[in-house]
């Protein structure tokens, strides 16, 4: 395993480290493993529990204290006693690894196992395997008749006042992103992306979301999100221009496809297929965006909506018309493809006559608004309502 310094890692590890896993690893683990890898793990233990960001291996060699030479034994050894498995996946300029850990065998389960035993005799002897299993067996020692001589910790005023460094210190970026309306593959994007063409400051949240929502959205692909980030990154000012992205994003043409479900589709892709193949106007794109990242509808929902919307409004997609839908979706808590459709079913409503034709309704909003029942900046405009009924009045013939 050749890792570098530039390469990533993340760590899983949800063990916990009690007293009984502490003694287990430090004198039955250690004697085998060697110092360096139960340093190792202790470290990565503790990285794991708290990381919450991608990191170099330059962190982690910083905080073992030892290059990476010596870490490839440390894991070698952590990898043999199954404390460790290791995952990687390459990449252009730098690999991504995952290290999960495994939890130690308490000094019970440990001692059933003859092969670790043995091992274990034949590096600290009879005697001392004795008295470590010894140790290990007994409930603990007793302080009776003993008294207690530890001097006590003084520290200067100077060092009482002095204010913590760590408060000084700020999370550079989260990586897991609770959103599961974006689909795109932020640790390849994170680890295949130099600092010089996104540095690390502006990996906030609310630009990683940006840049996940319109892949997403337009269908982008991570190499291709890479190239128009770095257009949007001003190093002498260290400032992101996120509207730039937008823009960019809007008239770049989709490389990424979805599967057989064409609901699964980026919404720019399925409103392409309803074109049949034309590229998407920049002002349906905007639309698209702004049910994506204003109203946080997911793919498959925005593609359910835009289809009802295309069916009733003869195939046109008039920007205070989607407004008025979508914030009746949202009003009804309309956030899954099951919800959606069900949601298409009732609005509008077909029904057949004796001679055979459909009858379609206006939807709710449009039947509120005839009744003055609307607030006045939520209106629809007299073309809307007009189209309406065109539609109604062609279904009659």
């Amino acid at each position: 395993m050749e890792v570098r310094t530039r390469d990533t890692y993340r760590i899983e590890y949800s063990g916990g480290i009690s007293e009984e896993i502490l003694l287990s690893l430090m004198q039955l683990y250690q004697p085998l493993t060697g110092p360096e890898a139960c340093s190792l793990f202790l470290t990565m233990a503790a990285e794991g529990m708290r990381q919450h960001t991608l990191e170099s291996h330059s962190r982690l060699f910083a905080l073992c204290g030892f290059g990476p030479d010596v870490f490839d034994r440390a894991c070698a050894k952590l990898e043999e006693y199954m404390l460790l498995r290791v995952y990687c996946r390459k990449g252009e300029n730098r690999d991504a690894y995952i290290y999960h850990l495994n939890t130690p065998m308490n000094a019970g389960a440990f001692m059933q196992s003859g092969v670790y035993m043995n091992r274990l005799q034949k590096v600290l002897g009879q005697k001392n395997l004795e008295t470590t299993v010894a140790n290990l067996k007994d409930n603990g020692i007793s302080t009776q008749g003993y008294q207690d001589i530890t001097r006590m910790v003084r520290y200067s005023t100077e060092e009482a006042n002095q204010p913590s460094a760590f408060t000084t210190i700020q999370p550079r970026y989260r990586f897991a992103i609770d959103d599961s309306t974006i689909v795109f593959d932020y640790e390849r994007f994170i680890a295949s992306t130099s600092d010089l063409v996104f540095p690390i400051e502006l990996r906030t949240e609310e630009n990683l979301r940006l840049i996940g929502k319109l892949a997403t959205v337009h269908g982008l692909s991570v190499d291709r999100m890479r190239i128009l980030v770095r257009k949007c990154v001003n190093l002498n000012t260290m400032t992101f221009d996120g509207e730039r992205l937008r823009i960019l994003a809007g008239k770049s043409t989709p490389d990424v496809s979805g599967g057989k479900d064409v609901y699964s589709l980026p919404p720019v892709s399925f409103l392409q297929s309803k074109q049949n193949g034309r590229a998407v106007t920049l002002s349906d794109r905007r639309i698209l965006d702004h049910l994506a990242l204003d109203m946080h509808f997911s793919n498959e929902v925005i593609n359910i909506m835009i289809e009802y919307i295309l069916n009733v409004s003869d195939n046109r997609l008039n920007s205070r018309f989607v407004e008025m839908v979508a914030g009746e979706w949202a009003r009804n808590g309309i956030d899954t493809r099951e919800q959606a459709l069900m949601q298409v079913k009732k609005k509008p409503q077909y029904s057949g006559g004796r001679s055979g034709h459909v009858r379609i309704d206006a939807p709710d909003y449009i039947v509120q608004q005839m009744h003055d029942e609307l607030p006045e900046e939520t209106k629809a405009s007299r073309e809307d309502i007009e189209r309406i009924r065109e539609l109604q009045a062609k279904m009659k013939d």
